[in-house]
């Protein structure tokens, strides 16, 4: 029997955005219960399946506890440490002397954003390589907030969020925040805060294909899959024409305001009903209701984000909300109060930026100095000086989750080395020469630092690690900085850095963010500013220091990164995307009649948790949600196993037909048909999602690489059991 000491750890999920406040109550190496921190600065006690669930992720007998050597037969055996780093060492060395270090790529998943030091070292890494194959998982659903935030603001990270705290009327486009929890705007208890909208007289406007368990919750308004920026360019254009915008802010905090109504001229009626199924009068007074509310916002996030023309919808969402004079303003439209300023870290080290390179093959302008998922299969199997022949994929996988992932899944194939830091042999890691296993956020020290620059209750927070790591793993930064130690390199974009690497120097992430951190606005500037904050400080108080009741407010010339310190409106780039979008034809037709749109499931992150037996019951199953028109037209039936099929792929699915959907549209959860080495995942069937869709350049979000995976033109088919598709 395990005669530890009982003890109660303050720490905080890092599964999503929420980054909510956790109490792990341990005896000695054992989880015994996650439940929600109520003295938390923002999450105030909530927890989701996922956070309560996490131990199961930790303990998993599938999990990879050791590095593991691919064979071969395909097969993998456990070797030491030395022997993967060595081996890997020695293989980069040949390549790097032979191509050049550019032909190394480097990836990072979306678990990075809650792990301080692999995103630190991931980037670089990258940085230190030179290379131009640098991808993240931004260029999923992401990339289009870089390019907006660099091209309106002066800085990728500068990207304005909801004061949900004090806003009267809110209009959300395609988000499920009862689901989600929020994205790009870090929000505890967020049905909470949307009630109390309506709660004070205000109102919540829910804008989504499917009738959402946000859209329940509050006013629906159905709209056709990719009529987000029909929507919005409509409702401008009415504030413009009956002279409703607030000609004052556009004045003041912007240049090229003036030019607003000339990018919007070719939106016509019958063109806005036609794209979005909406009547023309109900989005004029859409548009006029928001105007006249006393403070007003419109925030839109992965259903805004995944469509053809995301880069000009997340334009159009600022541009809105700053000619409707709610920019950095109470319960408007504002900017964050980080504890380290990455925005200042990053533009030190010239890491931010837009289109100062284009990719090798496809001709894609870089967003924050990577390149597209989407173009890394062509890269992969195209010949030629820059080709990448290595890839360092750190918790990605790539192989599920990727645009066309049955290109991404045959490209790696190919590569002459794969590294994979991850804690499963996913279908991505089956292809790796080496797996290399980390901790979990639960077993190391964390910050969240990517989610602190978007909190709607301004607070820092490190912690210290729950419980030991299991096995034999090793911190991600540990891994890449042992890897970088064996082609020469320190994994940071500094000469410095480098300078001290020859001499024997290396610094910690611990000791750069602390650094980082004590010299910022919220700094103790090393004793300077007794109430400031340091690493010391946060770790003695690891629940969190609240620093402030709300976000900022006229702060527009501190965090406005352009020389005039002004929002620069007018870009050559949106008049394009304008043009390129009212020349789209629609992409459905006899052959492919309905639109397909993702939706996210409470229980899962992305490909994350299926393994968990916690979060996979309940009878969890794959499922295309169907309107009952569209079932009953095509001879359907709930639970009746069918084809979905498009331009470039074909899945199976068994079909839930439920009025949450409108009619013409379905929805199937993204990532699940799991192949591998994690059984439980594989057991619960499923298929990709993202075999349905495209990475032909012309295929995906011009301005930004963004995938597109919504709105895709499917065909239905009802088959018989015996006809299934491959996932």
């Amino acid at each position: 029997m395990n005669s530890a000491t009982v003890e109660d750890k303050k720490i905080f999920c890092g599964i999503c955005e929420a980054s909510c406040g956790l109490v792990a109550t341990v005896r000695g190496d054992e989880i015994l219960k996650l439940r929600g921190d109520p003295d938390h600065p923002q999450s105030e006690g909530f927890i989701c399946p996922k956070g309560a669930s996490f131990g199961s992720i930790v303990d998993d007998p599938d999990r990879v506890l050791r590095p593991l050597q691919r064979q071969p037969d395909g097969t993998f055996r456990e070797v030491e440490w030395s022997t993967a780093l060595d081996d890997i060492g020695a293989r980069l060395r040949r390549l790097i002397g032979t191509h050049g270090s550019g032909s190394v790529g480097v990836y990072l998943g979306n678990p990075n954003a809650w792990n301080y030091g692999a995103f630190l070292f991931l980037t670089g890494l990258a940085a230190a390589l030179k290379t131009r194959h640098y991808y993240t998982a931004s260029s999923g659903d992401i990339n289009n907030y870089w390019t907006v935030g660099e091209l309106l603001y002066g800085h990728n990270l500068s990207n304005p969020f909801p004061d949900i705290q004090h806003t009267d009327f809110m209009i959300v486009l395609g988000s499920n925040l009862v689901v989600t929890h929020g994205s790009m705007m870090t929000v505890g208890r967020v049905k909470e805060k949307l009630d109390a909208i309506v709660q004070r007289g205000g109102r919540v406007v829910v804008i989504d294909p499917r009738h959402t368990e946000t859209a329940r919750q509050y006013e629906w308004q159905p709209l056709k899959p990719d009529g987000d920026p029909w929507l919005l360019a409509a409702m401008l254009k009415t504030l413009f024409d009956e002279k409703r915008v607030d000609e004052a802010a556009l004045r003041e905090q912007t240049t090229g305001g003036e030019k607003l109504p000339a990018l919007l001229s070719g939106i016509t009626q019958e063109r806005v009903e036609a794209e979005t199924g909406m009547r023309f009068e109900d989005v004029q007074r859409l548009a006029r209701d928001f105007a006249s509310a006393k403070r007003a916002v419109i925030y839109g996030r992965c259903g805004a984000s995944l469509g053809p023309f995301s880069t000009l919808t997340k334009y159009l969402i600022d541009a809105f909300n700053i000619a409707t004079g709610n920019f950095d303003r109470r319960g408007g439209f504002v900017f964050g109060r980080p504890m380290v300023d990455i925005e200042i870290f990053t533009r030190l080290f010239g890491l931010n930026g837009y289109d100062r390179w284009r990719t090798r093959v496809d001709n894609m302008p870089e967003v924050f100095g990577t390149a597209p998922l989407a173009s890394m299969a062509r890269e992969i199997t195209t010949p030629g000086k820059g080709q990448m022949r290595a890839l360092i994929v750190g918790s990605g996988n790539i192989a599920t989750t990727a645009c066309a992932s049955g290109e991404i899944g045959k490209a790696l194939g190919q590569l002459e080395l794969l590294v994979s830091l991850d804690p499963y042999v996913t279908e991505t890691n089956a292809h790796a020469h080496y797996i290399l296993p980390p901790t979990l956020w639960i077993e190391r020290d964390g910050i969240p630092i990517f989610t602190q620059m978007h909190n709607a209750v301004p607070y820092a927070q490190w912690v210290p690690p729950a419980v030991p790591p299991r096995g034999d793993t090793r911190d991600d930064w540990w891994i890449l900085d042992q890897i970088a130690k064996r082609i020469r390199l320190v994994p940071a974009p500094s000469r410095a850095a480098q300078w001290l690497g020859r001499i024997g120097i290396r610094l910690s992430p611990a000791t750069i963010i602390d650094l980082f951190l004590r010299l910022s606005r919220e700094g103790d500037w090393f004793g300077l500013r007794p109430r400031g904050l340091s690493r010391k400080k946060l770790c003695a108080n690891p629940g969190g220091v609240k620093m402030d009741d709300a976000p900022p407010v006229g702060v527009l010339r501190k965090r406005v990164h352009h020389r005039d310190r002004k929002v620069h409106l007018h870009h050559a780039l949106f008049e394009t995307e304008m043009r390129r979008m009212i020349a789209r034809t629609s992409p459905t037709n006899a052959d492919y009649p309905l639109r397909l749109v993702s939706m996210r499931e409470l229980q899962s992150q992305n490909s994350w948790l299926h393994n968990s037996p916690r979060l996979m019951t309940a009878n969890r199953t794959h499922r295309l949600r169907m309107h009952p028109a569209d079932a009953e037209r095509l001879q359907i039936r709930n639970e009746d196993l069918v084809t979905i099929t498009s331009r470039w792929g074909r899945i199976s699915s068994p079909v839930q037909i439920t009025d949450e959907m409108t009619e013409g549209v379905v929805a199937l959860p993204q990532s699940w048909g799991h192949r591998g080495g994690w059984k439980h995942a594989v057991a619960a069937g499923g298929s990709n999602y993202n075999r349905l869709t495209s990475s032909a350049p012309g295929e995906i979000d011009q301005p930004s690489g963004n995938a597109v995976l919504n709105g895709i033109a499917v065909r239905v088919e009802r088959i018989a059991q015996t006809d299934v598709v491959a996932a």
